[in-house]
């Protein structure tokens, strides 16, 4: 079966369509509407994940309100091995410590999506657990298609995955954070995957209602993006896109903007230590309530506790450790979000949040939210303009402004499209599910193409064997896999790059092996094979050193006698039949106890 899914910064939902109705897959609940999947993850201290509104509550009864208590906490220690080749390696030990939340019952992530922003984050630890940017997304789109599998009692192996216009203004990274999306989808089941821009799918959804063609603006504002899309679209030719354009705003950034309102009451305007400014670093801190922890740190918790007394709003600063130290960040944005969506039916709506010294009892009026939102507002409508010049239209050319996803609610940019386009062309389509809605469509039409990057996560291994006559298997490379076929060792650190990959579990028990022809196996198709080897090695085996090593990459695997890390060396090779040799074959030098693993990518 084939379904859509709309996978969202704050919201996520699955559809199938059948050709005559669309079927939303009831995906939560518990959640204010069952249709839409929260996109949170928690997971706790036994490395249980709870998705969507559970996570949220496991959170808020775990974690908001409990102190937070930090200790440094020794490590393993890690091997720093420098250089290598042919050359003897320098090495040294570093002592590894970190300061971390003891206290914590487990994690709770959300809006993951935007991390796909960043061209540095990889992933994360979680407790004694790395898990990568795709593993998390993976969390999400797994519960979706199990439940998705679940209501319509069949297999839910392809599916067209929403994505917007843009996740960054450096196409690089917008290329990377699709890739990511889809070795999410791998790891969740997916077989067939394709993407559909986000709104572009909400045009598709519309185009089947529309009997007589028309030029539509589709205006996607979520919660992490905004999507604007000019389509032909209606009768019975086939929507054409015209111009797009993405926009780096969204609805988390206007419950920013209400948090900046509130920092008077955690000390913002405050005077300390004899007529100072409060530290502003401390206020940016508390934009985010996933920043406001590290002000609970030893160091500026200390200064806290100072400005209770030197400053000239004490109570602001009582305020402020409350805030800081018992987790009630979350809850408190929660409300925020409450309150801005009571503005979008009220000219006011109250804010009040109280926990020990936090007592905040506000009236949000919606001129004064609109006063708050401008920058973002003056920089939508600019985005607006934009893309009909990029279409070279007029925006009196045209014919439906159809708005969609959370934030398109908001009255102020309701407003600035019925100015710009006219009020009766401005229509709203089911802000949570019209996208999923649309990619189900796509799905069922099949007018989606696998991307291009697909054949990379394609298996090129034909055939392998060790000549040792020891069991070595297939597998898929992931963190926290068992890494050999007669140990329980797991890969603890496992680089982005290398994850999802096909590769090879060999025996450890070959770990000595001084053969020159250990591992035959054959490619179908040009690849990159990846050797992943012990970093204690002073000199490399000689069938090893034709091979070139990334120093950014580096894998550590878990043994009963600690940490070890490992290079990543890496070489193109044609289709064929190949051999390598052994960890201790001609040419190596030094104490390398572990076997080496193997990845391959085709090319």
């Amino acid at each position: 079966m084939r379904i859509g899914i709309d996978f969202g910064t704050t919201n996520s939902s699955v559809a199938h369509f059948d050709g005559t109705t669309l079927h939303p897959v009831q995906l939560d609940p518990h959640s204010e509407n069952s249709k839409v999947l929260p996109s949170l993850i928690w997971i706790d201290r036994d490395y249980q994940v709870q998705i969507g509104s559970g996570a949220a509550q496991e959170y808020l009864t775990r974690e908001t309100g409990r102190r937070i208590v930090w200790s440094r906490r020794d490590l393993v220690p890690i091997e720093i091995i420098v250089a290598g080749g042919g050359s003897s390696p320098i090495h040294y030990w570093h002592e590894v410590s970190l300061v971390t939340d003891i206290n914590a019952n487990g994690r709770l992530l959300q809006s993951v999506k935007t991390a796909l922003r960043d061209p540095r984050y990889e992933g994360t630890m979680i407790f004694d657990r790395y898990y990568t940017i795709d593993e998390l997304i993976a969390l999400v789109l797994e519960a979706m298609k199990t439940r998705a599998e679940a209501q319509f009692q069949d297999t839910c192996d392809s599916v067209v995955l929403g994505r917007p216009v843009r996740f960054s203004d450096d196409p690089a990274i917008t290329a990377r954070a699709e890739e990511l999306l889809y070795r999410a989808a791998r790891i969740a089941g997916f077989s067939e995957i394709s993407f559909q821009m986000e709104p572009v799918a909400a045009a598709h959804l519309y185009h089947r209602e529309t009997a007589r063609r028309e030029m539509a603006l589709v205006f996607d504002f979520g919660g992490g993006t905004l999507d604007l899309t000019v389509v032909e679209l209606g009768g019975s030719e086939a929507p054409r896109v015209i111009s797009n354009r993405g926009v780096l705003v969204g609805g988390d950034d206007l419950d920013r903007r209400i948090m900046i309102s509130l920092l008077p009451h955690f000390g913002a305007g405050t005077k300390v230590d004899g007529g100072a400014d409060f530290p502003p670093e401390f206020l940016d801190q508390l934009h985010t309530w996933q920043t406001m922890p590290e002000l609970s740190r030893p160091e500026p918790l200390s200064k806290i506790r100072q400005y209770q007394k030197t400053s000239d709003t004490p109570k602001a600063m009582f305020a402020l450790e409350t805030l800081v130290t018992q987790n009630i960040g979350f809850e408190l944005f929660q409300q925020i979000e409450r309150t801005k969506k009571a503005l979008t039916d009220n000219v006011m709506a109250p804010l009040t949040y109280a926990h020990e010294h936090v007592a905040i009892r506000e009236r949000i009026l919606r001129r004064d939210f609109e006063e708050m939102i401008e920058p973002e507002v003056t920089k939508v409508a600019e985005e607006v303009h934009a893309v009909l010049r990029d279409a070279d239209i007029r925006a009196d050319q045209i014919d439906t402004v159809l708005r969609t996803g959370g934030t398109s609610l908001v009255p102020a940019f309701v407003e600035m499209l019925a100015s710009t386009f006219g009020r009766d062309r401005v229509r709203q389509m089911d802000p949570l599910t019209s996208v999923v809605g649309g990619m189900a469509v796509v799905a069922h039409e099949g007018v989606a193409n696998a991307p291009p990057y697909a054949y990379r996560y394609q298996n090129p291994l034909l055939a392998f064997a060790a000549t040792s006559g020891r069991e070595y298997e297939s597998t898929i490379w992931r963190a926290r896999m068992t890494c050999y076929t007669d140990r329980d060792y797991r890969i603890i650190n496992l680089p982005l790059t290398l994850s999802g990959l096909h590769g090879i579990r060999p025996a450890d028990l070959d770990y000595d092996s001084e053969s020159d022809k250990l591992l035959r196996f054959k490619l179908a198709r040009p690849s990159t094979v990846f050797i992943v080897y012990q970093a204690k090695a002073h000199q490399l085996p000689r069938w090893l050193r034709g091979f070139g090593r990334d120093e950014t990459l580096q894998v550590e695997i878990q043994t009963p006698g600690g940490l070890y890390p490992f290079f990543v060396y890496q070489r193109d090779f044609p289709a064929g039949s190949f051999v390598l040799g052994g960890a201790h074959s001609d040419g190596y030098s030094g104490i390398v106890f572990l076997n080496y693993l193997t990845a391959v990518k085709p090319i």
